[in-house]
C-alpha cells in the first residue's frame, strides 16, 4: 500500500558524485507531503530505488537540475517502465533545461521516449504548481544553466542546491528553509581555482546566510572526509548538519 506522509519529507534516493562508493547512487531525490509527490533528478541506479517507495505513475512531476549524467542518467530506465511496462499509458512529467531530449535520443531514439513528456525549465527560475507541492527553481552557477529547486507544502520547505559553486542564488532561494540539501564535492579541502562545486565550509555559510534549520550534505567523491567535513559545515552554518543517508526518510 501507498505510504502517505503526514507532512513535507525528503528521501534521498542517491547522494553520490559524478562517480560513486560501491553501495551509493548517484543524485537523485523523491520529496513528497500527502498524496503528492516529485522527484527532483534521476542519477544512475536511483529509478530502482524510486520504485520501492513510489508508482512513478503517481509522481507529480520529475525536476532535473541540470544536464550532466550523474543527474539524469536512470531517464533511460524509466523511459521503459513508462512506455511499455506498469507506466504505460501515464506519460512521466519531466521538467529540465532545454537540449534535454536532443541529449537523450543521441543516445536511444524511437517510441520508446513516447513514455516522457518533457518541459523546459524558464531561463532564469519561475515557479511550479503540482499537486499540494509548491515548486521554485532557480539558476545557480554550475553547468549553464542549472536550477537549484525548493518545494514547499503545508509552511515547510525543502532546498536542494544541485551541482555549484559558492554563490548568493542559491542563499536568496533557500532563505529560511528547514532542510537545505547542499553538495560537498570537496569536503574539507580548498575549493580549486575555477571549480563549479562546494566544499563543506561553504555549503555550511550558504546554510547560515539562508536561516536554515538543518544542513544535509551530499555528492562528495569517495574519498572525502564524510566526518570532517560534518564538522566543517557545522562551523560555519552554526546548526544542524549530517551527511545524508541514502533511503532515510528527513522530515521538514
Amino acid at each position: 500500500m501507498r505510504r502517505v506522509p503526514a507532512t513535507l519529507e525528503i528521501i534521498p534516493l542517491g547522494t553520490g558524485a559524478a562517480f560513486a562508493l560501491p553501495d551509493q547512487a548517484q543524485s537523485g531525490y523523491l520529496i513528497r507531503a500527502g498524496d503528492s509527490a516529485v522527484s527532483l533528478d534521476l542519477g544512475a541506479g536511483t529509478f530502482n530505488r524510486l520504485l520501492g517507495q513510489i508508482d512513478p505513475i503517481h509522481l507529480d512531476a520529475v525536476v532535473i537540475s541540470h544536464l550532466h549524467p550523474d543527474h539524469l542518467a536512470d531517464l533511460l530506465a524509466a523511459r521503459i517502465y513508462m512506455a511499455y511496462g506498469p507506466g504505460v499509458g501515464h506519460p512521466l512529467e519531466v521538467h529540465a533545461p532545454p537540449g534535454l531530449m536532443e541529449r537523450l535520443e543521441a543516445i536511444v531514439d524511437g517510441d520508446s521516449w513516447a513514455g516522457i513528456t518533457a518541459h523546459d525549465l524558464p531561463t532564469g527560475g519561475g515557479v511550479l504548481e503540482r499537486g499540494d507541492l509548491t515548486i521554485r527553481h532557480a539558476e545557480v552557477p554550475h553547468l549553464p544553466p542549472t536550477h537549484a529547486v525548493r518545494v514547499e507544502h503545508g509552511g515547510r520547505s525543502i532546498t536542494y542546491g544541485a551541482d555549484c559553486r559558492p554563490n548568493d542564488a542559491l542563499a536568496a532561494l533557500a532563505d529560511g528553509t528547514d532542510i537545505l540539501v547542499a553538495e560537498c564535492s570537496f569536503g574539507t579541502s580548498e575549493i580549486p581555482e575555477g571549480a563549479m562545486h562546494m566544499n563543506a565550509e561553504a555549503a555550511g555559510e550558504i546554510a547560515r546566510r539562508a536561516g536554515a534549520r538543518r544542513l544535509l550534505l551530499v555528492h562528495g567523491y569517495p574519498d572525502v572526509d564524510r566526518e570532517g567535513a560534518v564538522r566543517a559545515a557545522a562551523g560555519a552554518f552554526g546548526g544542524p548538519v549530517e551527511w545524508a543517508r541514502e533511503m532515510t526518510v528527513y522530515a521538514a
